[in-house]
């Protein structure tokens, strides 16, 4: 069953630029370095992936992440690790990437600036930006989980390596939308 949220996702895939003046443009990642992860005009491609430190999905994913930074940044893809927990310090931060060997930049979304802009609902999403600005696909990283607690040995669908091969080679992304399976974004609360 679709939520209300994957609905609305659908059509803003491949909508509207993530580069336009309504965006978020700058945030500090957890080494002090500021970054616009949607200006998206200097990478063949740009990837967030959303996180939580304490989803045991996310936490299984990140040798998976790691793999995909280590096999196209040389290409010229972008990646940014996006934490979703309002609460989260950038010292947890720190020491959740130390823990998992996470090389790419890590920022803190706390505002959901990112969230909104890519409507993702479940860590870990992957959302995939081509040099334009658009979004071409937002889900899984691949379908090792069939359900919560239910996982393959090995996929059978490589969702993000397999956006990331069709933009590269100048191709549109076949399926623009997957569903993601792990721990949902948590909502923000408002503060006193």
């Amino acid at each position: 069953m679709l939520r209300w949220g994957s609905l609305l996702i659908l059509a803003a895939v491949g909508g509207a630029p993530a580069n336009d003046k309504s965006r978020p443009t700058t945030f500090v990642d957890i080494r002090g370095a500021k970054h616009t992860p949607l200006d998206t005009k200097d990478a063949k491609a740009t990837v967030l992936f959303f996180a939580v430190t304490d989803c045991p999905v996310v936490n299984y994913f990140t040798s998976e992440i790691n793999s995909i930074v280590k096999d196209h940044t040389s290409k010229g893809v972008r990646f940014f690790v996006v934490h979703v927990d309002p609460d989260l310090t950038p010292e947890a931060a720190r020491k959740h990437a130390k823990e998992y060997g996470l090389t790419c930049p890590i920022l803190i979304d706390a505002k959901h600036e990112l969230v909104k802009a890519t409507r993702a609902t479940i860590t870990p999403e992957a959302a995939v930006f081509t040099p334009d600005g658009k979004l071409v696909y937002i889900g899984r990283i691949d379908d090792r989980y069939v359900e919560l607690g239910k996982r393959r040995i090995e996929p059978t669908r490589r969702d993000v390596r397999e956006a990331l091969a069709a933009i590269l080679a100048g191709k549109p992304v076949k399926e623009a939308r997957t569903q993601a399976i792990g721990c949902p974004i948590p909502e923000l609360t408002e503060r006193k």
